[in-house]
């Protein structure tokens, strides 16, 4: 993958920085030199900021695992020609807030109804337009097994190669947390025909972010087109893709580590809630028509207020783990704030 219009820019702020304090040093007039040395620190600041900004994080390319490992901890990483995405612990998943707070992979269940250049509800300053099938929670939970590969010193693929991941129905379900059986493998199946046929168009802060597809998959299995019937079995092969686009937002704080329970512990509204406050450090009051928009639940809203209250309430249960945990929550006409026990440490 070449390296991005933004970085040569950030390189080449630098590179002026430096020729200007350099230059500074040849002045013998002390108010001029103090001039020429904050313009200095003014341009190395504006390409500070913008590195900062910047998604990838370029590394040289002889740059070590170790240093790799440490910067992954905070954003994706090119080094040299192979682009990483962050790590986090194991039983978390690493996704895009983007993603998470918005309707893509939505509360409702209207799974293969095609739409096209269909507008996404998303939070703050972004755009979401999908073309392919609208997407459900499952498909979130298949498309964190997949990113999961990518956890460790896998790269993503460039578009140009040809890196497959290849993993087994049997071991697909495994990830899924659920037991391996016909009906699994076909719903796994469907939701990777559903994710490979998404094509996003984003644009974060005023930014387009190239995204041609969430994944590109293949299948070796016994699938019958002609007649539609499935004899998919276990040991049947699936191999995906995740292309190095796909990076672009894994930015600083652009993405989240979401706990397992959160992903594979809840289906509906509850497990759309989970993701959303996961991205989330602390409370902060919303609007519930907001949060109906970003869930994508089909339902008018004040039949949205009651499914919400009930979820929520389902989220406070005792036996939920605690980064996911609703502590209490506030709702004040229009407005609701949620509290997670997370916060309250």
């Amino acid at each position: 993958m070449a390296r991005t219009a933004t970085s040569k820019a950030i390189e080449r702020l630098q590179q002026q920085a430096s020729a200007v304090r350099l230059a500074a040093e040849a002045y013998d007039n002390e108010v001029v030199r103090a001039c020429a040395v904050a313009a200095a620190d003014t341009i190395q600041a504006i390409a500070d900021k913008r590195e900062r900004d910047e998604p990838i994080l370029e590394l040289a390319a002889n740059a070590s695992d170790t240093e790799l490992r440490e910067a992954r901890l905070h954003q994706a990483v090119r080094r040299g020609l192979d682009v990483y995405l962050p790590i986090c612990r194991e039983d978390h998943t690493g996704m895009p807030n983007l993603l998470l707070r918005s309707a893509l992979f939505s509360a409702a269940n209207h799974a293969d109804e095609a739409v096209s250049e269909e507008t996404i509800a998303s939070q703050g300053d972004t755009s979401i337009t999908l073309t392919g099938f609208r997407l459900t929670g499952y498909d979130k939970r298949v498309f964190a097994a997949c990113l999961d590969h990518y956890r460790q010193m896998c790269p993503l693929s460039a578009p140009q190669e040809f890196q497959w991941i290849r993993i087994s129905y049997w071991q697909f379900a495994k990830a899924l947390d659920v037991e391996p059986g016909p009906n699994v493998f076909k719903a796994v199946r469907t939701s990777l025909i559903r994710l490979n046929a998404a094509h996003l168009r984003l644009r974060i802060r005023r930014r387009d972010i190239p995204l041609p597809r969430l994944i590109e998959v293949a299948f070796d299995d016994g699938h019958d087109a002609t007649s539609g019937k499935s004899q998919v079995k276990g040991a049947d092969m699936i191999a995906f893709r995740i292309l190095d686009t796909m990076a672009n937002l894994f930015g600083p704080q652009q993405w989240t580590a979401v706990s397992k329970s959160a992903l594979h512990d809840f289906s509906g509204l509850p497990a759309w809630l989970a993701s959303f406050y996961s991205t989330h450090a602390k409370p902060y009051p919303l609007q519930v028509s907001d949060l109906w928009r970003y869930s994508g639940v089909v339902c008018d809203l004040r039949e949205f207020r009651r499914r919400l209250k009930t979820a929520l309430e389902k989220l406070q249960g005792e036996d939920i783990p605690a980064a996911i945990r609703v502590a209490g929550y506030e709702l004040q006409g229009t407005v609701i704030t949620v509290h997670l026990k997370r916060w309250e440490t």
